[in-house]
């Protein structure tokens, strides 16, 4: 279920992506083929990303963090942690969802866990583990450091978790799937901008930011194998067949 204020977007096809740089459709099509691994070699552990996040949890306990203290990267603090909102406020099919973040430099230069941090987007998931959903988050969601989105965006390159003790596979996943779906994500992030000037312009008295009615500004599904044919698509240059009549 859309939360209220939410835009709604679609999903980037292989016409909109043909315009992108042939080194970025290849960077793209790299990280598929990452998270395809990623899945193969957890599926061949008997798991998927959605099961690895709670960590074999017989029951997931509405809000809580998975893991407990989140995983945090020690050299790049980019942080990651999975959680399932209560049944009225997941979109349909949705199990839980990844929130991604990066840590900045605070006011004396130095970066740490403890440092001011900012959400980058939401990865949905269903119970087998499929994406589903890309989505950001108003600012009281996380209670994040507010950047503009050109500069979140710029933060997207700092994401990356290396040097972690949680699954190496799964951590390997989140990351593909950010490079993969890069197009959309940067859509999203500039779309979240453009709600919340919105939502402020017509309620110019509440601070936005903080306005509970506000939780996701932008949102859109997304489908793993789709976006794996429409990165084909814009390599090749070839057009989408019609649908069979």
């Amino acid at each position: 279920m859309m939360s209220p204020g939410a835009t709604s977007n679609t999903t980037p096809d292989s016409q909109s992506l043909r315009g992108l740089p042939r080194s970025e459709l290849l960077a793209m099509y790299t990280a598929a083929g990452e998270a395809t691994a990623c899945l193969a070699a957890m599926a061949g552990r008997g798991i998927n990303p959605t099961t690895e996040a709670i960590n074999g949890a017989p029951a997931v306990e509405e809000w809580a963090h998975f893991p407990p203290s989140d995983t945090v990267d020690p050299t790049t603090y980019s942080r990651v942690y999975y959680h399932a909102h209560s049944a009225d406020e997941r979109v349909p099919g949705e199990h839980g969802h990844f929130h991604t973040f990066v840590h900045t430099v605070d006011a004396d230069g130095k970066i740490d866990a403890h440092s001011p941090f900012a959400h980058l987007i939401g990865i949905s998931t269903d119970a087998a583990g499929n994406l589903i959903r890309l989505f950001t988050v108003n600012r009281w969601v996380t209670d994040e450091t507010w950047f503009d989105a050109e500069i979140v965006c710029s933060l997207l390159d700092r994401f990356h978790l290396t040097n972690t003790e949680s699954s190496s596979d799964l951590n390997r996943w989140v990351q593909a799937i950010m490079r993969m779906f890069r197009p959309q994500i940067e859509h999203l992030i500039r779309s979240r901008d453009t709600a919340v000037a919105a939502f402020h312009a017509a309620h110019p008295d509440k601070d936005v930011l903080e306005n509970r009615a506000l939780r996701v500004p932008s949102e859109m599904p997304v489908d793993f194998l789709a976006q794996i044919r429409a990165i084909e698509l814009a390599l090749t240059g070839d057009e989408a067949p019609e649908p069979a009549a």
